[in-house]
């Protein structure tokens, strides 16, 4: 069987580390994969799980800062112009270098995600990744972030950008479904989001813009359904790798 790569991301708060080390220790024991996880986030004060490479071993978000003379949010971009920089020396360190060798590759990206995402390192990092194994982005919804329709269409957006943006076959994961806000609003904009015009209307969004946000939600919904997880519940974590696996068949031909 080939190397399943999911690069997790979504906003900052999503619970993407979390979801990685639950994700992570439930491959583990449940399955007995040989899972190696990479953080390329140089902001983490501390991690939860134990990565086989670490983006602070070459820089972090205080080291820039300082040497830079920068505030938080300009040392997240300039770390992703270095990460395209170190591109060479990242890759050739485990679990790039023989990443057969892995069952599992788990990536936990930047808690800013915009500053990394939509940003040319971005594209330069999965460019090197793609030359080495297929790899599917997971999208990572905060549930408790999503009270009224407006809320999940923002988040939404996001999704389709970074499938425009990155050109990879990305799948959403609905976190925290266990704090979830509004649960019936975060499923029908995965699975069915036309039936959300209505409940829209009744917040009082204009029916003109909502129906055409909508509509373009509804052509990149996907073919996969709704998958609530939260990391606080071991047993979700069977739901998030069937959504992984049956994405990965799509774009790695796994059988």
């Amino acid at each position: 069987m080939p190397t399943v790569v999911v690069v997790f991301t979504g906003p900052a708060g999503s619970g993407k580390s979390s979801l990685v080390k639950a994700y992570s220790e439930w491959a583990r024991k449940t399955l007995f994969l040989k899972v190696a996880i990479v953080n390329l986030d140089p902001g983490a004060d501390e991690l939860s799980y134990n990565p086989i490479f670490d983006i602070r071993r070459l820089f972090t978000l205080r080291d820039i800062m300082l040497k830079y003379n920068l505030g938080p949010n300009g040392a997240f971009i300039k770390a992703s112009e270095l990460i395209a920089e170190k591109i060479t020396e990242i890759f050739s360190e485990e679990p790039f270098t023989d990443i057969n060798k892995w069952d599992l590759v788990l990536i936990d990206t930047p808690g800013q995600m915009e500053a990394f995402l939509f940003r040319p390192a971005s594209r330069v990092f999965l460019e090197e990744l793609a030359k080495i194994s297929h790899a599917i982005l997971v999208y990572v919804i905060d549930a408790s972030a999503i009270q009224k329709v407006s809320d999940g269409v923002f988040l939404w957006f996001l999704f389709v950008l970074l499938q425009v943006k990155t050109g990879l076959l990305a799948v959403p994961v609905i976190n925290k479904r266990d704090i979830a806000s509004n649960p019936k609003i975060v499923k029908l904009l995965v699975e069915d989001p036309s039936k959300l015009i209505e409940e829209a209307r009744e917040e009082g969004l204009s029916s003109e813009i909502i129906s055409d946000l909508i509509a373009i939600a509804e052509k990149t919904k996907g073919p996969f359904r709704a998958v609530l997880v939260s990391a606080f519940e071991l047993g979700d974590m069977e739901r998030l790798h069937q959504l992984i696996h049956e994405a990965f068949c799509v774009c790695g031909d796994l059988t």
